[in-house]
């Protein structure tokens, strides 16, 4: 018997971004029928912008960091992706499936946090400016803008981050409870699938940008630093 095929990018991001709206995030973008697809045009359509900028790919050269991280993270997505953690003894089934989760999240979560916050939000960043400039010209890259900022994104982005959180299995699945990391208190709990919905959104806009505008408008910036 064969395995099923796995679902489509469209798909997967569409399951998963559902799970968003009703805590203030992505609701423009969750309700589009093709969402992996719509991000991807929209993201070409800011490198045609961004292509006629020289100061983009001079940016990108002073920040290296910013196409080293983004290429180290998606080398590191690949990898565990493809880790099945359903392989391992039964018995360390469900501290695998944890670290699975986890595995996948963190990098994701500092990235965004990190160089890929500063692409997006800072004032010398020429994508910035194009974002703010043309901000209906790129809807669903200013509703990710506003999903970093939101308040539970910040939370359960730090919680992870800084490993301050617990994993507690419910009658009615799994979730995360977020924790302050001076004093160990709860600050919010969300749901697994809210978590991994999370995860996936930031995961979409890093890879869009690498994909579809680093390599489109800065062609001869590597991801190694100065070409």
């Amino acid at each position: 018997m064969t395995d099923p095929e796995p679902p489509s990018k469209d798909e997967l991001l569409s399951e998963l971004l559902r799970h968003l709206p009703p805590r203030g995030m992505a609701k423009r973008w969750a309700v589009l029928p093709q969402p992996h697809t719509a991000l991807a045009l929209e993201c070409q359509h800011l490198a045609t912008a961004l292509k006629q900028d020289p100061e983009f790919g001079l940016y990108l050269r002073r920040h290296p960091i910013i196409r080293q991280s983004t290429d180290t993270m998606l080398a590191q997505f690949a990898m565990v992706a493809n880790v099945r953690w359903q392989s391992v003894p039964e018995l360390v089934q469900p501290l695998a499936r944890r670290g699975w989760h986890i595995a996948r999240w963190l990098p994701t979560f500092l990235i965004v946090d990190g160089p890929l916050g500063r692409v997006l939000r800072s004032a010398e960043s020429p994508l910035n400016r194009v974002l703010c400039s043309r901000k209906g010209e790129y809807p669903i890259l200013a509703e990710a803008r506003d999903a970093f900022n939101h308040e539970t994104f910040r939370l359960v982005r730090n919680g992870v981050a800084h490993w301050a959180f617990l994993w507690q299995e419910t009658s009615g699945g799994s979730q995360l409870v977020i924790l302050d990391e001076s004093s160990g208190a709860p600050t919010i709990t969300v749901t697994l699938v809210e978590a991994e919905a999370m995860h996936l959104l930031a995961f979409s806009i890093v890879e869009a940008l690498d994909q579809e505008v680093f390599r489109r408008a800065a062609p001869g910036v590597s991801n190694r630093g100065h070409s």
